[in-house]
Formats: structure tokens, C-alpha cells, sequence
């Protein structure tokens, strides 16, 4: 007679995740969470890219966020996740100093989609990226074939 295995932790539930910043980038997103799988393209509509930081960090560079604008959208990826890897996404993101996890409602191919999104604690003030970052935001923009105009106008919104 074979012996089963049972496991006494009940099996993980799958989690959507919204990204439209550096975790656009796969490899990048693979070596945080490696059990992540990107699934299709999405958008988060009402809502405008920007850089920025919390107006209580004091920091030489921004980072991309996202705020609400009427008429506005934010292109990204939905990831499918397991609950593991919300730790580790919540320390990637420094949660809850910089950013905070909201559930917001995404529009994809398949129709709306509820995915957690990791949005800059209020208040925050536009800020220049570091070029390293701003190359990480443009490379996740052309492999997931993203409008590159939304990025550029986030990037040129301050001079």
C-alpha cells in the first residue's frame, strides 16, 4: 500500500496583482516572486501615472504611483500571485511607509477584473526618477508592448 502525503496547510488562494511600474519587468517580478505568472494586459481607468514620493520621505528620487484623474488610465499587467508572495511584494514596497495595497476594479480583455495594487501613501509630492529606475519603468513598458506616451508623460511631468 502507498502512503499519501496529506498536507495540514490548506492550499494557497490565488491572488490577481495589478503592475504598472517596475514590476512590469518579468525578470524582475520572477526573482521576487518566482511563482508568479504574468496573465494579460489590463487598465486601471480613472487614474493617472505619476512619480512621486510621500511627502515624509526625504529622498533624491521618485517613484511611479498612480492617482486618480478623471478621464485618465493606467496601462499594466495583471500577475497571478500566490499569498507568499505578498510579503515579499510588501517588503519590495516598502508597505505601508511608501506605499499602501488597495483593491481596485481593472479592465481587461476579459472584462473587470478585481486585483490588489500597491498605491503611494497620501500625501505625496512629484518627483524625479532615478535614470536606473526610469530605464526599469521604460524596459516593463516595451515588453509588455504598453503605450510608451503614458510612461513619458510621468517621466516629463516635472523639469
Amino acid at each position: 500500500m502507498r502512503r499519501v502525503r496529506i498536507s495540514a496547510e490548506p492550499p494557497e488562494r490565488p491572488i490577481l496583482y495589478f503592475a504598472y511600474g517596475a514590476n512590469l519587468h518579468h525578470d524582475g517580478m520572477r526573482l521576487r516572486c518566482p511563482r508568479s505568472r504574468p496573465l494579460r494586459l489590463a487598465r486601471l481607468m480613472g487614474h493617472a501615472l505619476r512619480i512621486a514620493l510621500p511627502q515624509k520621505i526625504s529622498s533624491a528620487h521618485g517613484w511611479a504611483t498612480v492617482v486618480p484623474e478623471a478621464g485618465a488610465q493606467v496601462p499594466g499587467v495583471l500577475y497571478l500571485l500566490l499569498e507568499r508572495d505578498i510579503d515579499t511584494l510588501d517588503s519590495y514596497e516598502d508597505y505601508p511607509e511608501i506605499y499602501g495595497r488597495e483593491k481596485v476594479s481593472v479592465e481587461s480583455d476579459i472584462g473587470n477584473e478585481e486585483a490588489l495594487i500597491y498605491m503611494m501613501v497620501d500625501p505625496i509630492q512629484e518627483a524625479r526618477p532615478s535614470p536606473e529606475y526610469a530605464a526599469t519603468l521604460r524596459h516593463g513598458y516595451r515588453e509588455n508592448g504598453l503605450p510608451m506616451e503614458v510612461l513619458e508623460a510621468a517621466l516629463g511631468q516635472k523639469d
